[in-house]
């Protein structure tokens, strides 16, 4: 399915590199990009910030180890 997807694609590829009004588009539309100052923009990259490794006691900070709910022994 794939593989006829591709094939699809370059014959209609091909059909439009042989259209000349599709040629006299294509290079109006580069003009029309080169005249707003669109260039190869980068995308942003994110900073990365090193995470500190929490402690067990931070972890479990609000955790009551002594307190049993049900008052019964496990």
């Amino acid at each position: 399915m794939l593989w006829d997807t591709l094939e699809r694609v370059n014959r209609l590829r091909q059909v439009a590199l042989n259209n000349p009004e599709f040629i006299r588009s294509a290079k109006a539309h580069e003009k029309a990009l080169e005249s707003q100052g669109v260039d190869n923009i980068k995308p942003l990259k994110r900073s990365t910030k090193l995470k500190k490794e929490k402690a067990l006691s931070d972890i479990y900070q609000q955790s009551e180890f002594g307190y049993d709910p049900c008052d019964s022994p496990h």
